[in-house]
């Protein structure tokens, strides 16, 4: 178990981590070994031990600043929430039982279940579908000549991790042009804070552009898209969601119903008002962002009742399959559990 841990820990980054969007902790939680997995005594509220990220999880601090949308919280659970910055420390803290519920790619809850590791997804967090909500961009700058996926030959796309949906994305597009991914293009490893100064000085032809960098970089007026993250993918992800501990939700199934209720409120609060919550968000320091373009940025497609796509994780991991990262596919039905979520 560790030695597949080691593996995934090098390999895996499935999530965008976007250090200049979000707030909060950015290293582990220090809680010991054994904390958070039973259910608390009398009347005490269950703790749930969340580990999250950087970027896309507005619901989550949405809940952390509004308690009108938790009604829950604070009686039968209290949510303790942990930022990381990729997916591999969000495992590592999930292996050393310093998390309850990790919110982590769809990929990477599908290679560490390959892995052998012990893990129930219980939530969509947010997705990313064709033609519904933002897609991620890739873009290179206006004068480079770049206007087309056929335009990559020879050329170098920024991506933040390899063998992150990012890098599956850049891969699948390349691919559905006729060129080799392998051959006909190069990759480079760049921070999302740093892509666009990457792009502009050219170190990197192309860079992957998530919101609210894409904002900003389409304020500018100096890029051009080439390709997004459904041009070779054109499946609906389950971009984040929620991977919980099979014992934790054993012993706490009230208190995970609980909150799974005030977050698919939150959901729907934020679907439904988007540039009022992203104003709260500003308002409460939640979110380091230019405040005019991210309040009223396009952004992910949510599920307002938190359900996963089950039939996409298949067509996800074939592809993951394709791509030989994935040795042993899982059957997504043995690893997905809605039975938690509000009817």
């Amino acid at each position: 178990m560790k030695k597949g841990l080691g593996k995934l820990a090098c390999i895996l980054s499935m999530a965008v981590a976007l250090a200049a969007c979000g707030s909060g902790q950015s290293n582990g939680p220090q809680a010991t070994p054994g904390q958070g997995g039973e259910q608390a005594a009398g009347d005490q509220p269950v703790e749930i031990r969340l580990g999250g990220g950087f970027a896309s999880e507005e619901t989550f601090w949405l809940m952390q600043i509004d308690p009108s949308l938790t009604p829950n919280q604070g009686k039968s659970y209290t949510l303790n929430l942990t930022q990381f910055r990729a997916n591999a420390d969000r495992l590592n803290a999930y292996q050393a039982n310093q998390i309850d519920i990790a919110s982590i790619g769809q990929g990477a809850t599908m290679l560490a279940a390959s892995q052998g590791i012990p893990l129930k997804v219980i939530a969509s967090v947010v997705k990313d579908s064709p033609d519904e909500g933002f897609n991620t961009k890739f873009m290179a700058l206006k004068d480079s000549g770049i206007t087309s996926i056929a335009d990559l030959k020879g050329k170098v796309i920024g991506i933040p991790d390899f063998k992150a949906p990012t890098d599956l994305w850049a891969r699948s597009a390349v691919r559905s042009a006729g060129l080799d991914p392998d051959v006909d293009v190069k990759y480079a490893v760049i921070p999302i804070p740093s892509m666009g100064e990457a792009v502009k000085s050219k170190k990197i032809d192309v860079g992957v552009f998530p919101q609210p960098f894409y904002e900003t970089a389409y304020a500018s007026g100096e890029f051009v898209e080439v390709f997004n993250s459904k041009t070779g993918v054109p499946v609906e992800e389950d971009f984040l969601v929620m991977m919980a501990n099979p014992d934790f939700l054993a012993n706490n199934e009230q208190a995970v119903k609980d909150f799974l209720s005030d977050f698919t409120n939150a959901v729907k609060y934020y679907q439904e008002n988007g540039a009022e919550a992203r104003q709260k968000l500003i308002d409460a320091n939640k979110v380091q962002a230019d405040p005019e373009l991210y309040v009223n940025m396009t952004d992910s497609h949510r599920a307002v009742d938190g359900k996963v796509n089950i039939e996409a994780w298949s067509q996800l991991q074939e592809m993951l399959v394709e791509e030989k990262w994935v040795d042993s596919p899982v059957d997504p039905n043995t690893i997905i559990d809605m039975s938690y979520l509000p009817n």
